[in-house]
Formats: C-alpha cells, structure tokens, sequence
C-alpha cells in the first residue's frame, strides 16, 4: 500500500503541471495530493511501530497514470486507482489491531473525499 500511495502522490505532481497553478482544478488536485503524501507517512509510521523495514519503492501506478494522455484521461486513471485502494484498505481492515483500523479508517475515508472530488472535477473538463 506504501508504494501505491507513493505512486499516486508522485503522479499528481505531473497532473497538477497540466493546469496552471492555483487554477481550481489545479487547487483540487493539490488537495488529493496533500493526502496521499499523508498517507505515505502514516503508513510509514505503522510499519515503523511494527518494527519492519519499508520499501522506498514507487508502485506501478505511477509509471500507468504518467503514460495516460490528457486531463480528462489522467482524472480518470486517477479516480480507478483511488477506488483499487478503498478496497484494498476495507479488506485489510479486519486484520489490524483497533490502532491500525483507526488509521486505515482514516486513509479510505480520505480516498473517498477524493474520489468526489476527481467525480467533480471530470464533470468540469471538456468531454
């Protein structure tokens, strides 16, 4: 999940450059990537706890939404790979202590707002 949530931060740097800065669409888009660079660092922090090592890897999304041509395309790509992590967090959710529910709670919560603003910002870019 690092890595995933590593990929999609990474990628909203290269989405954002397709507006111009603190254009709205461009302001969403910092929003989402706010939270994913959050998340990276709260998954850090439970593996840490855990006493593991973590990778420092980027997942493949990233190199998939980078490829994917337009705003409208890359909005998409990025709503799909938003829903991919609602489901990974909701499966993993019972098999963490109440600590690590509250915080993968949190992270999917915080996908979810996303995914409505991606749904909202597709219903403002040319078709």
């Amino acid at each position: 999940m690092l890595e995933s949530e590593r990929a999609g931060a990474k990628a909203l740097v290269v989405f954002m450059d397709d507006f111009a800065r603190n254009d709205p669409h461009w302001k969403v888009l910092r929003r989402i990537h706010e939270d994913e660079a959050h998340n990276c660092a709260l998954i850090g922090k439970l593996i840490e706890k855990r006493g593991a090592p973590y990778s420092h890897a980027t997942g493949e999304f990233y190199a998939k939404a980078v490829a994917a041509k337009g705003r409208r395309e890359r909005v998409e790509l990025l709503a799909k790979g938003l829903r991919w992590a609602v489901r990974k967090f909701e499966a993993e959710l019972p098999k963490l202590d109440a600590e690590e529910q509250k915080v993968f709670a949190l992270m999917r919560d915080s996908h979810l707002r996303s995914i409505a603003a991606c749904e909202s910002l597709l219903r403002s870019l040319p078709g």
